[in-house]
Protein backbone atom coordinates (compact mmCIF):
# COMPACT_ATOMS: atom_id res chain seq x y z
CA UNK A 1 0.00 0.00 0.00
CA UNK A 2 1.30 3.54 -1.08
CA UNK A 3 0.41 6.20 1.34
CA UNK A 4 2.74 8.77 -0.25
CA UNK A 5 1.59 7.98 -4.20
CA UNK A 6 -1.81 9.69 -5.24
CA UNK A 7 -2.58 8.77 -8.28
CA UNK A 8 -3.74 11.26 -10.92
CA UNK A 9 -6.86 11.18 -12.92
CA UNK A 10 -6.48 10.69 -16.59
CA UNK A 11 -6.81 13.37 -19.02
CA UNK A 12 -10.12 14.20 -20.68
CA UNK A 13 -10.12 14.85 -24.46
CA UNK A 14 -13.15 15.23 -26.35
CA UNK A 15 -12.90 15.29 -30.26
CA UNK A 16 -15.94 17.07 -32.14
CA UNK A 17 -17.85 14.51 -34.29
CA UNK A 18 -19.49 16.97 -37.11
CA UNK A 19 -16.65 19.59 -37.27
CA UNK A 20 -15.71 20.75 -40.57
CA UNK A 21 -11.95 21.54 -39.85
CA UNK A 22 -11.75 22.83 -43.29
CA UNK A 23 -14.69 25.56 -43.20
CA UNK A 24 -12.63 27.09 -39.73
CA UNK A 25 -9.50 27.19 -41.01
CA UNK A 26 -10.71 29.25 -44.46
CA UNK A 27 -12.52 31.60 -41.68
CA UNK A 28 -9.38 32.49 -39.68
CA UNK A 29 -8.10 33.16 -43.68
CA UNK A 30 -11.14 35.46 -44.42
CA UNK A 31 -10.46 37.38 -41.24
CA UNK A 32 -6.47 37.44 -41.17
CA UNK A 33 -6.97 39.03 -45.05
CA UNK A 34 -9.50 41.41 -44.36
CA UNK A 35 -7.97 42.67 -41.26
CA UNK A 36 -4.57 42.98 -43.66
CA UNK A 37 -6.72 45.04 -46.08
CA UNK A 38 -8.10 47.14 -43.59
CA UNK A 39 -11.74 46.04 -43.94
CA UNK A 40 -12.02 44.90 -39.80
CA UNK A 41 -11.14 47.42 -37.43
CA UNK A 42 -8.37 45.68 -35.31
CA UNK A 43 -9.55 47.39 -32.33
CA UNK A 44 -12.92 45.09 -32.62
CA UNK A 45 -12.05 41.80 -31.18
CA UNK A 46 -9.25 44.00 -28.70
CA UNK A 47 -10.28 42.70 -25.36
CA UNK A 48 -8.19 45.39 -23.51
CA UNK A 49 -11.14 47.66 -25.21
CA UNK A 50 -13.38 46.07 -22.59
CA UNK A 51 -11.61 45.60 -19.65
CA UNK A 52 -12.36 47.57 -17.02
CA UNK A 53 -15.66 48.67 -17.72
CA UNK A 54 -17.44 46.78 -15.12
CA UNK A 55 -15.31 47.59 -12.45
CA UNK A 56 -17.43 50.17 -11.55
CA UNK A 57 -20.93 48.53 -12.04
CA UNK A 58 -20.95 47.77 -8.34
CA UNK A 59 -20.52 49.73 -5.53
CA UNK A 60 -18.49 47.10 -3.70
CA UNK A 61 -15.97 46.59 -6.51
CA UNK A 62 -15.95 50.51 -7.19
CA UNK A 63 -14.93 50.87 -3.27
CA UNK A 64 -12.81 47.91 -3.03
CA UNK A 65 -10.53 49.57 -6.01
CA UNK A 66 -10.64 52.50 -3.98
CA UNK A 67 -9.05 50.93 -1.39
CA UNK A 68 -6.56 49.21 -2.98
CA UNK A 69 -5.47 52.34 -4.94
CA UNK A 70 -5.24 54.17 -1.97
CA UNK A 71 -3.22 51.75 0.22
CA UNK A 72 -5.88 51.26 2.39
CA UNK A 73 -4.08 47.59 2.90
CA UNK A 74 -0.92 49.08 3.67
CA UNK A 75 -2.39 51.97 6.39
CA UNK A 76 -4.97 48.98 7.96
CA UNK A 77 -1.42 46.87 8.30
CA UNK A 78 0.20 49.63 9.58
CA UNK A 79 -2.24 50.48 12.34
CA UNK A 80 -2.63 46.75 13.69
CA UNK A 81 1.90 46.81 13.90
CA UNK A 82 1.55 50.42 15.82
CA UNK A 83 -1.15 48.79 18.55
CA UNK A 84 0.66 45.78 18.63
CA UNK A 85 3.85 48.09 19.87
CA UNK A 86 1.62 49.88 21.99
CA UNK A 87 0.36 47.21 23.96
CA UNK A 88 3.72 45.61 23.79
CA UNK A 89 4.93 48.76 25.78
CA UNK A 90 2.10 48.52 28.37
CA UNK A 91 2.95 45.24 28.94
CA UNK A 92 6.49 45.56 29.69
CA UNK A 93 5.24 48.87 31.97
CA UNK A 94 2.80 47.11 34.12
CA UNK A 95 5.07 43.73 34.60
CA UNK A 96 8.14 46.19 35.97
Amino acid sequence: MDFFKVRKPRGFHHEYMFVDSRKDRLKTVEKQAKRELGMIDETADDYKRIRGTFLNATKYTRRRRERQMSGGFVLNFGMIIILLLILFALWKLVLS
